[in-house]
């Protein structure tokens, strides 16, 4: 089969399209890939910049959907199945070997497409919403990178939780689609403090979702922040990571609140209860994950420079 591999750490040119041998079952659900995710994450696994150190050479990729080719007999899961795939690494082949804990149903009336979106950046918007950030419907929620890949997932989960929804981003069409997305309001990243305090009033923000990082974003979201207001941090796509005074938090008595979303793997029944959650509320058309560019699966590189070039809007997705 095919795989995109990386062998060298020297970014999205080091990510090359070639033959490998099919996985074996080994306990594992084996499944034809028909479409695979493309994230940020992705884009640092080919620096070395990525949290998960992988011995070269290996396959990216953390999200994907395809079909059950073949499965443990106790999965729970059939032969031909539609499914969606969720992994630190290796959905970008033609044919992926999961663990079982890692493979959820696909819901009938969602694309392949729409479920390689859905894993990563729905699963990780609803963690940060709801067990990390305590979300209550009535808040207000500030989203960073609102037209990326977590950003628009996150926004269009705080508006079905019944959350004002304000979403920053970095220019006019990435404001028109973060309001197409479910924003109630978009602002520009610069001096998006100003205008979030124009637009709100008296009222200051309940709960800040920040993929995005650097010091002067996150100082100002702490001091966009109401009483016991909460920052949920889920990465650092500008690369800079910011560093914290904590008497800040003292003084105001707010909330920094870290959020990786591996942990749910490690708690029973906490990436199938996600799931369940996130299906309910495709299936009620509350949400609907937001394709961006599509590539052909051998494009890989050509994918994660879109993203490097700060270009992409929703989830970026691979098909064979």
């Amino acid at each position: 089969m095919l795989a995109h591999r990386i062998a060298s750490l020297t970014g999205p040119d080091g990510v090359g399209w070639t033959d490998v041998d099919e996985p074996a079952a080994d306990g594992g659900v084996v499944i034809d890939v028909m479409a695979a995710g493309v994230s940020y994450a992705d884009l640092l696994q080919t620096t070395g910049a990525y949290q998960l150190k992988v011995p070269l050479p290996f396959t990216p990729g953390m999200d994907a959907a395809g079909v059950v080719r073949a499965a443990p007999p106790d999965a729970g899961l059939a032969v031909g199945q539609r499914v969606a795939v969720l992994m630190s690494y290796g959905c970008w082949q033609e044919v992926v070997r999961a663990p079982v804990e890692w493979v959820l149903p696909l819901p009938d009336d969602m694309s392949f497409e729409a479920g390689a979106a859905a894993p990563l950046n729905y699963l990780t918007g609803l963690f940060a919403l709801l067990r990390r950030g305590r979300a209550g419907a009535g808040e207000t929620l500030l989203v960073h990178g609102a037209a990326g890949g977590v950003g628009t997932a996150t926004v269009q989960l705080g508006r079905a939780l019944g959350l004002r929804t304000v979403a920053v981003v970095g220019d006019e069409t990435k404001r028109e689609f973060a309001l197409r997305s479910g924003a109630h309001h978009a602002v520009l990243s610069t001096g998006w403090l100003d205008a979030v305090r124009d637009l709100l009033g008296d009222r200051p923000v309940d709960i800040v979702v920040d993929p995005v990082g650097g010091t002067e974003r996150f100082k100002e979201s702490l001091r966009s922040l109401a009483t016991e207001g909460r920052v949920v941090v889920v990465g650092f796509t500008a690369g800079e990571i910011p560093e914290l005074r904590v008497n800040r938090l003292l003084l105001r008595n707010v909330d920094v609140i870290g959020c990786s979303f591996n942990v749910l793997a490690t708690t029973p029944n906490g990436l199938s209860d996600a799931m369940a959650r996130l299906s309910e509320l495709v299936e009620t058309g509350a949400v609907r994950p937001l394709i961006g560019s599509t590539y052909p699966l051998e494009q890989g590189s050509a994918a994660l420079l879109e993203i490097a070039e700060r270009r992409a809007t929703g989830k970026v997705i691979l098909t064979p």
